[in-house]
């Protein structure tokens, strides 16, 4: 398995499939970079695609995230990345957490380099402002990051160096019943939602490694306390741009997704009816196909 060593030393998992034009894939939160795999063997005949573990997921699963800026870090990484495969005018596409390193890259680095970026379904500013209501949940913002502050707060004074079953147990119940509540808000289905419902925390032990729980708090403390905006860096964009909207998403808002539109000129936005956060989930077939477009159009 191909490994690359980042700015910090650290080694960082990443798999490299296909040949042609170079990608560079950025998958969401408690995913790796294996998720991509049925989306892109369509296309690999034709394109290069390089996909990234972040820290703490994945074949990275055992890298901590060292700084409190989590997007930063995983921006840095995927500079890394880059360079180190002396990667020439890729594409990059970046889904939820990987959109926002997405948007971080872009902060840092700019997008100038890039022949094209795909975003889906992420919002360019995670905290409501007077002058912005569609951060992270909507309309829920403020009392989603309580929920957050509360789940950081139990685990304060905790070694972050214990194993996850050395945790006491209403800890490990906390954490996952938290978690839980997130992925069923990811979904814009009811009747995913109705299942999850049920099976929310079954769930989330598949997608989530209990000793990286360390890593997902970590997340979490970033997009309280870290104010991601990226609404001005965006502004100075002129790469291609498709936004990919799960118009039923709960936790970042259609209408602050469409809103990208107008800070890029020239960005393409494509909704998914009936689909929430997790667009490449529920609506597979189609995503697949717009992800073939993207590839062909830019």
């Amino acid at each position: 398995m191909p490994y690359f060593q980042a700015r910090d030393g650290a080694r960082l998992h990443y798999l490299d499939i296909g040949r042609g034009t170079p990608n560079v894939m950025l998958h969401a939160f408690g995913m790796r970079a294996a998720f991509w795999l049925p989306y892109v063997l369509p296309y690999v005949l034709t394109n290069r695609f390089v996909m990234l573990d972040f820290r703490g997921f994945g074949g990275s699963r055992h890298v901590r995230l060292t700084r409190a800026d989590a997007l930063g870090q995983n921006a840095d990484d995927v500079q890394d990345l880059l360079a180190h495969l002396k990667l020439d005018n890729p594409r990059m596409v970046g889904f939820s957490i990987g959109a926002a390193s997405a948007f971080a890259y872009q902060q840092r680095y700019g997008f100038d380099h890039l022949r094209a970026y795909m975003h889906v379904d992420q919002t360019p500013c995670i905290a409501n402002k007077p002058d912005w209501r569609w951060g992270l949940m909507g309309d829920d913002n403020e009392a989603a990051f309580e929920r957050g502050r509360a789940l950081l707060q139990a685990f304060d004074g905790v070694d972050h160096a214990l194993p996850f079953k050395q945790l006491p147990p209403d800890l490990q119940e906390q954490f996952w019943a938290w978690f839980a509540e997130f992925f069923r808000s990811c979904f814009g289905s009811i009747w995913w939602r109705l299942v999850l419902g049920a099976g929310g925390v079954r769930y989330g032990r598949i997608l989530l490694e209990p000793n990286n729980w360390s890593a997902y708090l970590r997340c979490v403390a970033s997009f309280i306390e870290q104010d991601y905006d990226f609404r001005d860096s965006l502004r100075s964009v002129r790469t291609p741009l498709w936004v990919l909207v799960g118009r039923s998403s709960q936790v970042f808002p259609a209408q602050g997704q469409r809103h990208i539109a107008r800070l890029v000129p020239g960005a393409r936005v494509h909704e998914f009816r009936g689909a929430g956060h997790v667009i490449p989930v529920e609506a597979a077939t189609r995503f697949t196909y717009t992800l073939g477009r993207f590839l062909a159009r830019t």
